[in-house]
């Protein structure tokens, strides 16, 4: 694997400051000395390369800049994780949980319970990371505890329902969705911003239906029809 990332960054590299330049590109200088000046310097570069005209090969450098930053800002977090606010090593177990990277981010969540057991935020990630990485009971457990910590945690009875429906207990799974769904808009958070509206009502009538609820599905799917009409899931 990493034989096949070097091999990708030379060819990256070459197509876009030419096999026989003299002068090392920006990216190079960058990859030799990974400096915040360095990246700026590289990145508006290749940006001003596309600016014009479409340039792919600026947009592959562009995509390793962005890739080694991060890695470099995730290590920067690791290192000083004892060091971290309570909320700074939220968002940081919440970077890894977007990158799949599932044990780390519980390790973190699981610290954040410990030190702030009744902040519901906490429970909630965690339970997502083990229901992501197919830990279903304890999923469960720690969705549970984001409701009982918060009882409006809308975000919470959606993820719990969809546990629950990985585990075909389809009743609970749709009695949960629906309760959560009467805290829609009232609980502290945009509810928005941690589930789309569109996903949840597909995830009402696939759990209507697996309850075998014909006229409340056919009534759902009526409303979602004529809401998102162009929805593949539709079809």
């Amino acid at each position: 694997m990493r034989s096949r990332l070097v091999l990708a960054l030379i060819v990256a590299v070459l197509a876009v400051s030419g096999a026989g330049a003299q002068e090392k590109s920006l990216f190079r200088v960058y990859l030799d000395d990974r400096t915040p000046e360095n990246f700026v310097q590289a990145f508006e570069a290749y940006e001003q390369m596309r600016s014009d005209t479409v340039n792919h090969g600026a947009t592959v450098v562009l995509a390793y800049l962005a890739m080694f930053e991060m890695q470099k800002n995730l290590e920067l977090l690791e290192q000083n994780a004892a060091d971290l606010s309570t909320r700074q090593r939220f968002q940081y177990a919440n970077i890894l949980l977007a990158l799949e990277r599932y044990d780390e981010a519980i390790e973190l969540y699981t610290k954040i319970n410990e030190d702030s057991p009744k902040w519901s935020c906490g429970w909630r990630h965690r339970g997502e990371a083990y229901w992501k990485k197919g830990e279903l009971e304890q999923a469960v457990e720690c969705l549970e505890k984001a409701i009982e910590t918060r009882e409006t945690h809308y975000d919470a009875y959606v993820y719990l329902a969809k546990v629950l429906r990985d585990m075909k207990r389809y009743p609970e799974a749709l009695e949960t969705l629906e309760k959560g769904l009467t805290y829609y808009g009232k609980d502290i958070e945009d509810p928005e911003e941690e589930v789309a509206s569109v996903d949840v009502a597909f995830l009402h009538l696939d759990l209507l239906e697996k309850c075998g609820l014909t006229e409340k599905h056919r009534e759902l799917h009526e409303k979602v029809k004529k809401k998102y009409p162009d929805d593949e899931r539709l079809k």
